[in-house]
């Protein structure tokens, strides 16, 4: 975008993927002043493809993020930085944050659109075949894996509701608790769709370059499988958690209807609020704080 040449502006937004661009439209088009800080490190990057995003089926995560900053030069008082945010503080006019590469910031108003960091699990053979052969979203990647032999590596709640939703693309679908135990409601619930269950941990994944063909367990058990979802941990960046803001009981932040959070003139959008991760969603939740914050700002004068 154009040379920063303020340091203030009216709202400042953290995170440059759906959620913080869909956010950064809303208000250029208000003609607030904008700044979004983005690491260029989106979750989706390794996906090989954007779905469920009417008119943009299919399309890279790359080539969307290209098309929405191309058709944000439309509007100068948006502006866009490269750096990673380290801290975050109130003022007494709005919000300050700092940035890895010594980048000081101040606006009216702040929006969080980080996402979420995963926590993968350490599998030999797992990190090459992540957003390949491995997903965390059936909505996102299960039409491309339908009628497959699939795995479900998760425990608790995760399990109970991942695997058998995962038969709307597969009948053949099992559950790899990895070691971790299954409570006796989340047991009645896979016996009740006939989920065969492995709870042996998980020793390697195997197949040429990024295809899975074999799961290896510790037990010697040897399951012929084509695709894997993950039901994994998921946390805030640090810097975030350390801000006081109300989190939801599996650790997201929590915010209205608007996207608000319990904080003055702090919002948030997209993955970090929810496990519902997809990026019409995210584009949704950033467009409706974008709106609500235009709305704070205008109206407060």
């Amino acid at each position: 975008m154009g040379d920063l040449t303020k340091k203030e502006v009216d709202v400042l937004i953290v995170g440059g993927g759906p959620a913080g661009m869909s956010a950064a439209l809303y208000l250029g088009r208000a003609r607030k002043r904008v700044l979004v800080i983005d690491a260029g490190e989106p979750r989706h990057r390794v996906s090989k493809g954007v779905h469920n995003f009417l008119t943009r089926e299919g399309i890279s995560p790359d080539e969307l993020r290209q098309i929405a900053w191309s058709q944000m030069k439309a509007y100068p008082s948006v502006e866009r930085t490269e750096g990673y945010v380290e801290s975050a503080e109130q003022t007494a006019t709005g919000w300050r944050v700092r940035t890895r590469e010594g980048g000081v910031w101040e606006g009216r108003a702040l929006l969080l659109a980080v996402g979420v960091i995963d926590h993968h699990p350490t599998i030999r053979g797992y990190s090459e075949r992540w957003g390949e052969s491995i997903h965390h979203c059936p909505y996102c990647h299960g039409w491309e894996m339908k009628e497959r032999p699939l795995a479900v590596l998760a425990s608790g709640k995760p399990a109970q509701h991942l695997a058998p939703l995962l038969r709307g693309w597969s009948d053949d679908v099992i559950l790899l608790t990895n070691g971790e135990a299954l409570d006796a409601e989340d047991e009645e619930v896979l016996q009740r769709y006939k989920i065969p269950i492995y709870r042996s941990p998980v020793v390697s994944l195997e197949g040429p370059g990024s295809r899975l063909q074999t799961i290896s367990l510790e037990d010697g058990t040897s399951l012929a499988r084509e695709g894997l979802f993950v039901a994994g941990k998921q946390s805030l960046p640090t810097w975030v958690s350390l801000l006081g803001m109300d989190v939801t009981e599996e650790g997201y932040i929590r915010v209205d209807m608007m996207q608000k959070t319990n904080l003055p003139m702090l919002w948030a959008a997209g993955d970090c609020t929810s496990r519902m991760q997809q990026v019409l969603e995210a584009a949704a939740q950033g467009g409706r704080a974008g709106a609500i914050i235009n709305a704070t700002l205008t109206l407060s004068h």
